[in-house]
């Protein structure tokens, strides 16, 4: 592996183990979470012991043939870039923070929301976080006060968002309980001014992670339309996290459906996190999350999934999820794509297409891999660059994926590319900017950027990141195709 690949992955030590706080007062966790929110492996990190390589390459398999293993079917990079005017970039400083999350209301074109941590540090690799809620009407030429949902009580650091029908905005994070933190959920309905009562999970114990993942079904014609689903971590054993899944039509009234978990001969233990939800046409979701099979796993240690020889494989599955309204029920997952380093568990991205086809982004061997979930994949890089980080979105037939790369001086940039005919060719990489940051500003827990993401809204594309070049901060690039 690279020096240069090391030297930019993102702090993940404390982003799960994070004491949390209820109002001001701070939860005292286990010794276990005690011993997980020691130092360890940091994205910025000069040395990352646990980042273990494994299969060389990102391979997928189709949606409907579960049953089936990764087949190594890629098909070559294009570049060709589609006939289409250079696309508007517009790139500008959000706020202070970090780990910024986006959504664009898919029913009022300008109307944007970033959620992002205020961390407050408790240890040197530990603390909470006040998550801040920022409303734009104007693409992000603007934005509004910060508002906070669970009123500036610092709670765990990986707030998420969606909007629904009728620009409803919801909002997820994890909360401080008596056995670790849970997920809880709360709407607006009036862009922010107001925030329902926060609804707390009671489905399953309480962890140090949790970690959750969020989406509204925005599809008109779909049955389960304005339904909200989240996907969260918890550890129901000591041989690895479980997939938890919930879903409620109003915020109030929820179910719960938990995925079911596999494991490989003489490889009992399951690393997973990472989750990411997506609601499709039909009116399923789908669930997508990094696993690692394990001989061994220490749920006191829970980020080292230690050395090469102690993984058999390490990628991505997905499952669809099923709601009836009063029931929440989820097929058995299947396995998309194979990665070749542990720390690509940290940032993937799944989309829906207006044909209600998956498709999945992560990152591996140095590359960025973009897979449909029917077999084919692609993948993007910068010349002498280490990529990483991606995002992904979609809609209609234009595609569109960002990443990070660094160089060989370990300075971070961020590029996209675009697809203007269903995934068939792309534009070469382009730059957002020709703004440069040093990782080096950037040593604080979790780094700048760990669930940043891109959405589409009114045609423009939303891209939020977290970015060093001014402090630790996000940015936001509107890109009109």
């Amino acid at each position: 592996m690279k020096l240069r690949r090391k030297s930019v992955l993102a702090a993940t030590a404390s982003l799960v183990a994070a004491a949390a706080f209820v109002g001001s007062v701070l939860l005292a966790m286990t010794s276990a979470t005690a011993a997980i929110a020691a130092p360890s492996p940091s994205r910025y990190a000069t040395t990352t012991p646990s980042a273990v390589r494994a299969t060389p390459t990102a391979t997928l398999d189709p949606i409907h043939s579960p049953g089936q293993s990764p087949s190594p079917t890629a098909a070559s990079p294009s570049v060709s870039p589609t006939a289409r005017p250079a696309p508007t970039v517009r790139e500008s400083l959000v706020a202070q923070g970090t780990e910024p999350s986006i959504a664009a209301d898919p029913f009022h074109p300008g109307v944007v929301a970033i959620v992002s941590e205020n961390l407050v540090m408790t240890a040197e690799r530990s603390g909470c976080s006040r998550p801040a809620v920022r409303i734009s009407k104007d693409g992000g030429v603007t934005w509004g006060a910060a508002v906070y949902p669970w009123r500036a009580q610092c709670q765990d650091v990986h707030s998420v968002l969606a909007w629904g029908p009728d620009s409803r905005l919801w909002v997820g994070d994890a909360v401080g309980a008596t056995d670790g933190v849970v997920v809880s959920v709360t709407h607006s309905d009036d862009l922010g001014k107001t925030w329902s009562v926060p609804w707390v999970q009671h489905f399953t114990n309480g962890w140090s992670g949790c970690f959750p993942a969020i989406t509204a079904d925005d599809w008109p014609d779909s049955p389960n339309f304005g339904t909200v689903y989240v996907a969260y971590n918890w550890l129901p054993d000591n041989f690895g996290p479980a997939v938890a899944v919930i879903a409620s039509r109003d915020g109030d009234n929820w179910v719960h459906t938990e995925v079911t978990l596999d494991s490989l001969p003489d490889y009992p233990y399951s690393w997973r996190i990472g989750y990411r939800i997506q609601a499709a046409p039909d009116g399923t979701a789908l669930v997508s999350f990094y696993e690692s099979n394990l001989r061994l796993w220490n749920p006191a240690n829970m980020l080292d999934e230690g050395p090469a020889t102690n993984i058999g494989r390490m990628g991505f599955e997905v499952a669809r999820v099923h709601f009836e309204g009063k029931s929440l029920s989820v097929d058995k997952p299947y396995w998309a794509a194979n990665v070749d380093h542990t720390e690509a568990q940290w940032q993937s991205a799944l989309a829906i297409d207006d044909s209600g086809q998956a498709w999945l982004v992560v990152e591996t061997n140095d590359h960025i891999a973009l897979g449909r979930l029917d077999g084919r994949w692609r993948e993007f890089s910068v010349s002498g660059q280490s990529s990483f980080k991606p995002s992904l979105a979609i809609s209609g037939r234009t595609i569109f994926v960002g990443w990070h790369a660094s160089d060989d001086d370990g300075m971070v940039r961020t590029y996209y590319t675009l697809s203007y005919d269903g995934g068939q060719t792309f534009s070469p990489p382009a730059l957002i900017s020709a703004v440069a940051w040093n990782p080096r500003s950037a040593d604080v827990m979790n780094g700048v950027g760990l669930r940043e993401n891109a959405d589409f809204g009114g045609g423009v594309v939303y891209y939020a990141y977290g970015d060093a070049r001014s402090g630790l901060a996000i940015y936001m690039a509107a890109i009109k195709p």
